[in-house]
């Protein structure tokens, strides 16, 4: 549908490098009519090259859903609020940065919350038990150029046509997904589970949410944990009864064992399909 974009918000996860073979994916044929569902939607990555035109995308964290609310309403605000940030924070270093995670925590700012997803350490988004982001300045990075950034807002601004935006739980989000309209989830994974928010993810709940896509005639595609350098994740959190095909797809380096100096482990994430894919050349499990 549109060319992949760079990314605004920088998030960990972001199926940026993989969006293009994922959404080869999808089914010939679909209907203009079909909702496009995105109910993790994190950095965004998938929605520029989304099958059809119109789309929902949630997400239960609030300042990310005011964030792309400005994000495609109001580009040029968005762009402004960080310009004063960054060269603040040229102009007297680290306390720019600070000031705006206080601003974010204090309430929630949206425009602080992109700031801080751009300036903070490897891009990492972070909270604590209280809600409160705590991760910090990446010292030797002094976050994108306003300028260039100010060309990616004004194309993301417009991929963004025919995109609603919620605060939701996924299940929710999903409920008005009808036969024909086309899911993608990326759910929180078992090998970094709370690293963003405090909790533990259900996948009996994922399972159930599935089943009733299926039922419904919903077409879906869920990214989830396959392997990390040595480490491999269990695969049987999903029932093979509810997908038709699984394989795996290279995604890049953890951030979490790089900004650990551990080692720098390769990503390879397992994806299923509940349909038969356009690409029949799939890569084995």
């Amino acid at each position: 549908m549109r060319r992949r974009l760079q990314p605004v918000i920088k998030w960990s996860g972001s199926k940026r490098r993989v969006a293009d073979a994922l959404h080869g994916l999808w089914p010939e044929g679909l209907a203009k009519t079909a909702t496009y569902f995105e109910p993790f939607v994190g950095s965004g990555a998938m929605l520029p090259g989304r099958p059809v035109e119109r789309a929902v995308a949630g997400d239960v964290i609030t300042p990310l859903i005011a964030l792309w609310k400005e994000i495609a309403a109001h580009p040029e605000a968005v762009g402004a609020h960080y310009r004063r940030v960054w060269e603040d924070r040229q102009a007297r270093g680290q306390g720019a940065f600070y000031d705006a995670r206080e601003r974010f925590n204090a309430g929630g700012a949206p425009l602080d919350f992109l700031v801080l997803s751009r300036m903070c350490v490897n891009g990492l988004i972070r909270f604590n038990a209280s809600g409160g982001f705590n991760n910090s300045l990446h010292h030797t990075r002094p976050g994108i150029h306003p300028d260039r950034l100010d060309l990616l807002l004004d194309e993301w601004s417009k991929a963004l046509l025919g995109v609603s935006f919620e605060v939701s739980d996924y299940e929710h989000t999903l409920q008005p997904a009808q036969a024909g309209d086309v899911v993608f989830l990326d759910p929180p994974y078992v090998g970094t589970r709370g690293q963003y928010r405090p909790g533990v993810f259900d996948f009996k709940r994922l399972s159930k949410v599935l089943s009733e896509l299926n039922a419904r005639g919903v077409h879906w595609i869920l990214t989830l944990d396959g392997q990390a350098g040595e480490r491999a994740y269990d695969e049987t959190v999903i029932s093979s009864s509810l997908y038709r095909h699984r394989f795996y797809v290279t995604t890049g380096h953890s951030p979490f064992t790089r900004l650990m100096g551990t080692s720098l482990d390769e990503v390879r994430e397992a994806v299923y399909v509940n349909f038969e894919p356009r690409d029949t050349q799939l890569p084995s499990p």
